[in-house]
């Protein structure tokens, strides 16, 4: 009996030991956290220095847009293309040649990917250009033939309007095409703007120009431009019943070369922050990343502030993107930026503007924090580079009361307790 009473008080203290106080509040000195999680945003304004700009990343043969805008005030640019012939003779079998002899027309295909929707009266003129014409051609060089040599124009809003969007007339033709979002033309050039010359081999070369009511600015694809020529060839000395040479439609050339010149020529870099325009311009800014945020904090956010030495230039249409990116090493104009979308951060630049930039760099911080090897450089460049000429300047860090600035919201390492 004794020991069974025992057992009874043990259970009954031992349940006691259990018991759940729900109204009582958490007690445990010893093992819960002593601080609180603490929140810091600030304003870093002494942290970028050694910015510079350079350009000439992404020239004009280099870009994947043929330019042509007429902005009083700011750029002239024309396109200028040349396809190679077929030389003096067309091959019609294996066995047989004949001699080219002329063509009865041409037709060029051609794609604007970008325009400003609101211009009125959008025309390209065509003229002809001297074959000659390469990389280190002018603006300058082609004043006469761009003055004297007009072969052919085109009003796409008048194109546009024509039933089937097709003039019977010219044979011009436009499909507005909403998968790539570019307007493709097919234009007919006749037999005197389309001269097939034997001792040329055929070569021939054009420049474009663009005009509106308004402000005008295109970009052209190169990807699919081409050149079909209608020839009337020779086979053996025969012709055919009509007693006219045999026509031939061979296959359609690619571009032999493709650019576009503009006038004036872009300013010198000077000591503010230059980002986009023809040549391209990137500028690099280093940032001495502050250790106790680096090493010793959560970086919730980070946001680059700069601030605009004048409002961005270029169309109205021509609001274009910014990037900032990191570097894979810091070697100056030649730095290899990393070209990972987490690596990567952007703000749209709209023209006109002159407001204070703000580009979210949190992914960069925050990649710099994961490894402290990294060099804390920054590159900005436009993200299609050269394929218009909007250009934004900014003020560097030389310049006290507008300098760039690193703003980052930040929590500082907990402090736990000691058991």
């Amino acid at each position: 009996m004794r020991a069974r009473r025992a057992a009874w008080i043990g259970g009954v203290l031992l349940a006691a030991a259990c018991v759940e106080r729900v109204s009582a509040p958490g007690h445990c000195p010893s093992f819960c956290p002593s601080g609180q999680i603490e929140i810091v945003d600030t304003v870093l304004r002494d942290v970028i220095s050694r910015d510079s700009t350079f350009r000439g990343y992404v020239t004009a043969l280099q870009s994947p847009l043929l330019l042509a805008a007429d902005l009083p005030g700011f750029a002239d640019s024309r396109a200028i293309v040349r396809f190679n012939g077929f030389g003096q003779r067309f091959v019609l079998s294996a066995a047989d040649t004949g001699a080219i002899l002329g063509a009865d027309s041409a037709r060029l295909q051609l794609w604007v990917a970008r325009r400003d929707s609101g211009a009125h009266n959008l025309t390209l003129a065509f003229y002809r250009l001297p074959i000659t014409i390469d990389s280190t051609t002018t603006f300058t060089d082609l004043t006469g033939p761009f003055a004297d040599s007009l072969v052919k124009r085109v009003n796409i809003d008048t194109l546009l309007a024509r039933p089937g969007h097709k003039d019977t007339i010219t044979g011009d033709s436009v499909v507005v095409d909403t998968i790539n979002h570019v307007l493709a033309l097919s234009l007919k050039f006749d037999t005197a703007a389309a001269r097939y010359v034997g001792t040329d081999s055929g070569t021939v070369a054009y420049g474009v120009r663009v005009s509106a009511d308004s402000f005008a600015s295109i970009g052209i694809t190169k990807r699919p431009l081409a050149w079909q020529w209608y020839l009337r060839v020779d086979s053996a000395g025969t012709v055919d019943s009509a007693g006219t040479p045999v026509a031939r439609k061979p296959s359609s050339l690619g571009y032999a070369f493709a650019s576009f010149v503009f006038d004036p020529p872009p300013p010198p870099l000077d000591s503010t922050l230059a980002v986009g325009g023809v040549p391209s311009a990137r500028s690099i800014l280093r940032i001495a990343f502050p250790h106790f945020i680096r090493d010793s904090s959560q970086i919730i956010r980070g946001t680059l502030m700069l601030v605009p030495a004048a409002p961005a230039r270029g169309a109205r249409s021509d609001s274009f993107v910014v990037e900032a990116h990191t570097v894979f090493t810091d070697v100056g104009a030649k730095s290899p930026i990393i070209l990972d979308a987490t690596r990567t951060d952007t703000a749209v630049i709209r023209v006109g503007t002159s407001d204070t930039v703000q580009i979210e760099v949190t992914n960069l911080l925050q990649f710099w924090a994961s490894d402290t090897t990294r060099a804390t450089t920054l590159v900005l460049r436009a993200r299609e580079e050269a394929t218009s000429f909007s250009l934004i300047r900014f003020y560097p860090s030389v310049a006290p009361a507008f300098r760039p600035a690193l703003r980052i919201t930040f929590v500082r390492r907990f402090p736990f307790g000691q058991p």
